[in-house]
């Protein structure tokens, strides 16, 4: 009765984080009604297929992290199995189901919460910090750099930096003064002891970010080459744009996924390679683009783990 149950609850929040995909795209049908002759079928195909070799060597830093962190070999396939099955959660309102969902997870891989958590901190912090870097080469280009500019701007003249600044003292202030929350800071910064002096891990991440900031940026050109006749030297500038409004989302607390946010920041920067309104519908295509290679990977994935599990029972 209880597996009935639970197995329940599993098609209901299925449905829920269908529906919450779903429903920033309702009322789009008009705006996707695009001249199917004007894509490039070819260039998208290419594009997806590379953005797909991204979704799957993304979790190869994530296991090397794991590893080193719990001291045990921690198998491609455990690590894809994890993430992906964890990740397509965080569109779900409230923006920690995923990583909920990972750590609860972890127990079943043999992997405590603590060196899960420290690795996916980890994992997404490098991530970010280097994706900043890409997205500072947005200085370079004089219409970029205006418009870069404009957006701090904005962010700086509103409430935005306002209430960061307070969630982070809040979270601060929270972690000092509740005994539990700083026993588990305590355990993260005990779990990245064993990260001392491994040199080699050290190394092998931050190349592996590097090259994945690569792949995405090649994905991305190529998806908006498929829309848009856009050079090959707007390559690099395209990735920056990519990176940053990719960043700007994640750091928004204000919408699972970054959705909306980074769709109407993206749309912004691609107005300087194409009509606005043109922009806006790649911005919005782009992010159905990824939704579907997160999907496909989050299906596998829990094929994969029922698979296991099967084995496991029989």
């Amino acid at each position: 009765m209880t597996s009935e149950i639970r197995q329940l609850l599993g098609y209901l929040l299925a449905g829920l984080l269908l529906y919450c995909l779903i429903r920033p795209f309702v009322g789009t049908q008009a705006a996707l009604k695009a001249d199917p002759s004007q894509v490039g079928w070819g260039w998208l195909v290419c594009s997806f297929g590379v953005l797909l070799v991204y979704r799957i060597r993304y979790v190869a830093p994530f296991a090397s992290l794991l590893s080193g962190i719990s001291q045990k070999k921690v198998t491609f396939r455990d690590a894809f199995t994890l993430f992906h099955l964890s990740n397509i959660m965080r569109y779900l309102p409230g923006r920690i189901w995923g990583v909920v969902r990972l750590l609860s997870l972890s127990l079943r891989f043999g992997l405590s919460k603590t060196a899960a958590g420290s690795s996916l901190t980890l994992h997404v912090g490098v991530e970010t910090a280097l994706g900043g870097l890409i997205a500072m080469t947005l200085l370079l280009s004089h219409p970029m750099r205006e418009m870069a500019t404009e957006v701090f701007e904005t962010l700086s003249q509103g409430n935005t930096v306002l209430f960061t600044l307070a969630g982070m003292g809040i979270l601060a202030g929270g972690i000092l003064l509740i005994p539990r929350l700083a026993d588990y800071a305590r355990q993260f910064l005990n779990t990245l002891f064993p990260l001392v002096g491994n040199a080699q891990l050290c190394v092998n991440v931050l190349v592996s970010h590097s090259l994945l900031w690569c792949c995405q940026g090649f994905a991305f050109f190529l998806f908006v080459r498929s829309l848009s006749p856009v050079p090959w030297t707007a390559m690099g500038l395209l990735t920056a744009s990519f990176a940053f409004a990719w960043i700007v989302g994640f750091l928004s607390f204000l919408t699972p996924g970054g959705l909306g946010i980074r769709e109407g920041l993206l749309g912004l920067l691609l107005s300087n390679y194409m009509p606005t309104s043109q922009a806006m519908l790649v911005s919005l295509l782009c992010r159905l683009w990824m939704l579907s290679a997160e999907i496909l990977l989050a299906g596998t994935a829990f094929l994969l783990h029922r698979k296991t599990r099967c084995s496991e029972n029989a």
